[in-house]
């Protein structure tokens, strides 16, 4: 098909004649970090000049809204609705959020530079996979001639040979403080009163102190309820001193800040070990039953240590015996022969979907399982005990008023092999009351199965959100590659007609053939955030796409008349307000995170100070870009002022149409009422 090309000028003159300057869906806010503190942290003993010039904001999700509120209706200010995020200072190596790195690792085995690399060449495939997995393992602006000296940021290595070199945190949770400023949260991790008084003593002294902090966490939920408002997520241990080393409790614990208590979700009880140094994470909560006092929070927890004497436990580089892992099992119970042993800093747990009650009172609840493995999933793979059972719930809602979880449990392949595949759990018929364990009943997501055949089609599937319709989101990670790209797919169902739908490029350009995206959340409205690639390059045997931030109105209601149902949008194209010197010409939104009702959407932003050097989607910035956090907060006048490309082609390989083509026929007022 013959390719035809535009230039930005000669569109800018056909789309100046049709359209109204200043016009913008979204205003783009900066939620700053300025009350945060974090640049003035230390982050390593050797130079803590620079901080304040690497430290990122991320933004992660937002407040929920007052019933009833339409912020394209009624006018509404950035400061009505809480931002939650985090600061970085540096590559995470593994994200904080994961059980299990990246997703997909039932072997749990990507712990050092070359498995890292490992992953890159046969999950991603660019061609700078050595370069990728050295900054996730040594950290952002590492010494290439010395990658080892600890003066590079974040990176997984570090936080490896803590027990040598003391730590301070990469990644720290914050919350917006109603004044459009971050502010450090705290939780039950960063004092020794948080601890288990049985165990601290084995530990050591917490390091943690105003400006040495080393517990790294991130929010992933906040709301109200009648115990008053909340704030969930995940936090490492803090490090102790103990002689000549310093070792943490757990890797990653689920927290809970509620009435004025900071609550830590234990693990499941049972297993010595699991019970000392287990993990859990906490992702989401609802009150129920409903005005009962009772936050049913859900997530993950540790039922079971994985397999502990494979060799890709322990990193290459840790000069520790590989045998000791056996004995971090044999001696779970004894906490001054975990706590004394740097090989038990590497044990790794199966894990299972869990929740946990929680009544605002400073008790420590334990998980319980949402549901019985069958005979056939234990903890470990019986075909290979390498690989270990691994399920999450990462999003609750009240569907017809009973509380449906969605997330991802483990499907035993063919009685072949493990792997993640996206889950509903739901209450069982009859039941009432305060749920208990053995209440729930796992069902997988239709449309998704791991092999098709005996030929593998994806390596993981995972449901992100569901919202009060019964409308569920999330991806599929493709095992084959398609348009040169191992593409994560993104999909909707509705688990009340069981209807299940691909967001491809039958929906829009957006989603084109090889795309890979995130869908991160979907409101009560049915509308959709979330980032995909923008651009088609080879990301097998060539380099990582370009990214940007969408929307997707899922729904058949009018959410406002500038985004009709069943339309797909770049948040760019709706943040551009015409004005080159403007506050949002400042702006490239990378990432959408959350969506409230009201339709306020939480973001990461590429930020260029002194504003990009033209409107278009693709613009160059004069100076350094950096990552911030901010709030798309709805116009009550919104007009869509879609941005244009440098050059742009009409046709986009594998889509229906091309981007120019998309953003003239929404310019041209392409919109309908259903």
């Amino acid at each position: 098909m013959r390719h035809k090309t535009f230039t930005f000028s000669a569109l800018a003159v056909f789309i100046a004649s049709a359209t109204q300057a200043q016009a913008a869906v979204y205003d783009v806010i900066e939620i700053t970090g300025d009350a945060s503190g974090v640049e003035t942290l230390q982050y390593y003993d050797k130079n803590t000049s620079t901080l304040a010039e690497k430290v990122q904001f991320y933004g992660q999700g937002i407040e929920p809204s007052a019933s009833g509120v339409n912020c394209f209706e009624t006018s509404c200010a950035s400061t009505d609705h809480k931002l939650y995020g985090e600061s970085r200072f540096g590559s995470d190596g593994v994200d904080i959020r994961d059980e299990v790195p990246f997703q997909l690792d039932n072997f749990q085995q990507i712990n050092d530079q070359w498995s890292l690399e490992r992953y890159c060449n046969s999950a991603l495939g660019f061609n700078t996979c050595d370069t990728w997995a050295k900054i996730r393992y040594f950290g952002k602006d590492y010494n290439s001639d010395n990658p080892e000296n600890g003066e590079s940021f974040g990176g997984l290595r570090r936080e490896q040979f803590a027990w040598q070199n003391n730590y301070y945190a990469n990644t720290l949770p914050l919350l917006d403080n109603g004044s459009d400023n971050l502010e450090r949260v705290t939780t039950f991790a960063n004092t020794a009163a948080g601890y288990d008084s049985s165990v601290t003593p084995s530990l050591g002294s917490l390091v943690d102190s105003s400006d040495h902090v080393t517990t790294n966490a991130a929010v992933n939920a906040l709301g109200s309820s009648t115990l008053g408002d909340f704030t969930l997520g995940v936090t490492s241990s803090a490090y102790f001193a103990n002689n000549n080393h310093y070792a943490r409790q757990f890797n990653k614990r689920g927290f809970v800040n509620v009435n004025g208590n900071q609550v830590s979700l234990l693990p499941v009880t049972g297993n010595d070990l699991v019970k000392n140094m287990g993990q859990t994470l906490a992702w989401d909560a609802v009150e129920y039953p409903e005005n009962s006092g009772n936050l049913l929070v859900v997530g993950s927890a540790a039922f079971s240590p994985s397999e502990l004497n494979n060799n890709m436990k322990v990193p290459d580089d840790v000069s520790v015996s590989r045998s000791d892992l056996t004995n971090c099992k044999t001696n779970g119970a004894d906490p001054s022969q975990i706590f004394n042993s740097w090989a038990c800093q590497f044990v790794v747990f199966a894990n299972d979907a869990v929740f946990w009650n929680v009544d605002g009172s400073a008790t420590n609840p334990e998980a319980q399982l949402l549901s019985e493995r069958a005979s056939n999933r234990p903890a470990l793979d019986p075909d290979d005990k390498n690989r270990s059972f691994q399920a999450s719930a990462r999003a609750v809602a009240l569907v017809n008023q009973k509380p449906v979880m969605v997330g991802y449990t483990t499907d035993s392949v063919g009685n072949d092999y493990y792997a993640m595949r996206a889950a509903v759990y739901k209450l069982k018929d009859g039941v009432t009351g305060t749920p208990t364990a053995k209440d729930w009943a796992v069902s997988y997501i239709p449309n998704l199965n791991i092999e098709s055949g005996d030929e593998r089609v994806y390596r993981y599937t995972l449901a992100t959100d569901i919202n009060e319709n019964g409308k569920v989101i999330g991806v599929a990670k493709s095992a084959r590659s398609e348009e040169r790209s191992f593409a994560e797919k993104l999909y909707v169902y509705d688990v009340n007609t069981q209807k299940f739908s691909w967001l491809d490029s039958s929906v829009s350009s957006l989603f084109f053939k090889g795309a890979n995206g995130f869908a991160s959340e979907i409101n009560n409205n049915d509308q959709i955030v979330g980032w995909v690639d923008t651009e088609t390059v080879n990301q097998v045997n060539g380099r990582q796409r370009r990214q940007r931030a969408f929307t997707y109105l899922a729904g058949n209601d009018i959410v406002t008349d500038a985004l009709p149902a069943k339309s797909a949008w770049l948040l760019d194209d709706l943040t551009n307000d015409d004005v080159l010197s403007g506050n949002a010409n400042k702006f490239r939104i990378a990432q959408a995170t959350g969506i409230n009702d009201a339709g306020v959407i939480s973001a990461t932003a590429l930020k260029c100070e002194n504003g990009f050097q033209s409107l278009s989607k693709d613009a160059k910035c004069e100076g350094e870009e950096r990552l911030v956090a901010v709030q798309l907060v709805p116009k009550t006048d919104a007009k869509v002022q879609a941005r244009l490309d440098e050059k742009e082609k009409v046709t986009r390989k594998g889509g229906s149409l091309g981007l120019v083509t998309l953003s003239l026929l929404a310019f041209f007022g392409l919109r309908r009422k259903q």
